[in-house]
């Protein structure tokens, strides 16, 4: 998965698969670390439910909704 194709699906609900093969089921979302101090978001991190990750360990990602919810 590239982060092109990640960034399309911000906003929507997903199942996420890893490449450990955990799963996480939530709306896609950019990771909240932030530093306030150097204005700053780190690239490449999202965030379903209370999982924050890179988009280097996603194995794949399958919609559940559109922009429904």
């Amino acid at each position: 998965m590239k982060k092109d194709e990640l960034m399309s699906l911000v906003g929507k609900w997903v199942k996420v698969y890893f490449k450990d093969g955990d799963t996480a089921t939530g709306k896609l979302g950019f990771t909240s670390e932030y530093s306030g101090w150097f204005d700053y978001r780190k690239p490449n991190y999202f965030t379903v439910n209370n999982w924050d990750f890179k988009v280097s360990h996603i194995k794949k990602v399958e919609v559940i909704y559109g922009n429904k919810y």
